[in-house]
């Protein structure tokens, strides 16, 4: 049965209104609640770790955090397939699938194969597959949600989507840490000959992230797809017919789509930003993993708990008020704010102490809740002003273009970072003294991507968004509340203080009178 065929046998949906809306929305957050379990699982030092294992150098940490971004031009194929046959859900299911379910195959790799160049290629290979197929799947989910959820409350809606699924994400990150280092034999080199039972742990934990990754999309199959007019049959710029018709077509078409969305002011701004600021994340995305790992001596335990823990409890802090700051003030401004704060996030890990591990753990602990803080507001501005993207004519390729350029920019930040701390991995030896700090090669990467993030704002500020104010009435908004809240809270007991007092000066006064009747007076 085809994917057109399974999408009118469900009853597509002009829209989704009251209790089938709720419920569909609960899907949605249900959903994710396996998909976190996933993403905590191939992330943190296990991933890291890993590939030490398979024998990666730091230029291959680079290769390794740019394919996901080189592997984004797939949505632009994906755009053209939902610009010619409407089709979301099925399409969704199937590639988001197939994108988890491959981490078994990732879990197989060490035991296939010796560790060198050969198991190096073969695990980017796979990991090379499965993010074009999740990219595959982008556009088409954000599209299907852009008609579900509501635009009034979509800043408030992924806000409390986000605190019901970060505690899970916590304890998962948690219960990976302390299984790695109870598995870790002390002293031993990170290689699969000296820490087999490591190597194993490891591999299981891809296994259990695949299962569950399965889990949240197959999910998706009881939300209703959304009525769009290449589904129905209705009137479209340009006639129907399947992508991979004629193969120069199919080759054109993304270019156009790309071409088109660029033309448009507002996008451009928009993507310009994106790809500066994937560019300052994928510049040093790794390295800051192999940094603490490596030179600070971090735990397994202490690198997760630092790097994905704390912030998540800070956006788990936060989310809800950069949701409502978004639906009430716009995104431009909120995202503005965000990046400044961004921008400083690097600059902790200039002053962390080598030797001091207390230390270095409460500074990296400080940077990366400042760092939750301030992507949980990017994320979700970003979120709505790709969702609003889609919601124009042709949205799918608005989605597929801002894809392409933080794709652009992601490519090049993870090329950048490997050759850099490839080309000054003499540090590693002789490292720049200052005081009690040991600058490294890393460290140039942490200082480009504290450039490449103040830059970003130079592309959002000029950014055409409707209905949002102005950035100094949100600041002048929030200081003028910080200041009443702050006042309110120093003063209220001098003030409770002085009412009682005026409360007994008042019962004093009223007695005096009935006294001055009662002695006759």
């Amino acid at each position: 049965m085809s994917w057109r065929q399974k999408t009118f046998d469900v009853l597509p949906a002009l829209s989704v209104r009251g209790s089938n809306l709720r419920a569909a929305m609960r899907t949605v957050t249900v959903a994710w609640m396996f998909g976190v379990v996933w993403m905590a699982c191939v992330c943190g030092s296990q991933m890291t770790i890993f590939c030490r294992m398979l024998g990666f150098s730091a230029r291959d940490f680079g290769r390794l955090a740019a394919i996901p971004w080189a592997a984004t031009l797939a949505q632009l194929f994906a755009a053209v397939a939902i610009e010619r046959t409407g089709l979301r859900k099925y399409p969704v299911v199937f590639y988001a699938s197939m994108h988890r379910l491959l981490w078994l195959g990732i879990a197989l790799v060490p035991f296939l194969l010796a560790p060198g160049r050969t198991a190096v290629a073969l695990f980017m290979v796979i990991f090379a597959v499965s993010c074009v197929l999740a990219h595959l799947s982008v556009p088409r989910w954000h599209m299907w949600m852009g008609d579900l959820i509501p635009r009034r409350i979509r800043g408030r809606y992924f806000a409390n989507r986000s605190l019901w699924t970060l505690p899970i994400q916590i304890v998962v990150v948690i219960a990976a840490g302390i299984i790695l280092d109870r598995a870790t034999v002390s002293g031993a080199p990170m290689t699969m000959a000296s820490q087999p039972v490591l190597l194993w742990t490891i591999c299981g934990i891809f296994a259990v992230a695949a299962v569950f990754g399965a889990i949240d999309c197959l999910l998706h199959l009881r939300i209703r797809e959304i009525v769009s007019p290449a589904l129905t049959g209705g009137k479209s710029d340009r006639p129907r017919q399947r992508f991979t018709t004629h193969l120069v077509d199919a080759l054109v078409e993304p270019l156009r789509m790309v071409v088109d969305s660029f033309r448009d002011r507002r996008f451009r701004h928009y993507a310009l930003y994106g790809a500066t600021i994937t560019f300052s994340m994928t510049v040093n995305g790794q390295f800051l993993w192999l940094y603490v790992l490596e030179n600070v001596g971090y735990s397994k335990l202490g690198a997760n708990t630092v790097f994905l823990v704390f912030p998540a409890i800070c956006t788990l802090l936060v989310i809800r008020l950069w949701g409502r700051l978004v639906d009430r003030w716009g995104r431009r401004p909120i995202m503005i704010l965000a990046t400044i704060g961004a921008v400083f996030v690097p600059m902790w890990f200039f002053f962390m102490p080598q030797g001091n591990l207390p230390l270095a753990y409460s500074i990296g602990a400080a940077a990366c809740m400042l760092g939750g803080a301030m992507w949980a507001g990017i994320t979700l501005a970003q979120t709505g002003i790709i969702l609003g993207f889609s919601e124009t004519t042709g949205g799918s390729k608005y989605i597929a273009a801002a894809a392409v350029a933080a794709a652009a920019g992601g490519f090049a930040g993870g090329l950048a970072g490997g050759e850099m701390a490839e080309f000054f991995e003499h540090l590693q030896n002789d490292p720049i003294v200052l005081g009690p700090f040991r600058w490294v090669n890393y460290h140039v990467n942490f200082l480009v991507s504290m450039v490449a993030r103040a830059a970003s704002i130079l592309f959002i500020v000029g950014m055409p968004d409707p209905g949002a104010k102005p950035l100094r009435d949100v600041v002048r908004n929030m200081r003028f509340n910080a200041y009443n809240n702050v006042m309110t809270r120093l003063f209220w007991r001098l003030r409770t203080l002085g009412h009682r007092h005026g409360s007994n000066r008042n019962k004093s006064a009223a007695k005096k009178p009935a006294e001055r009747r009662d002695s006759g007076t």
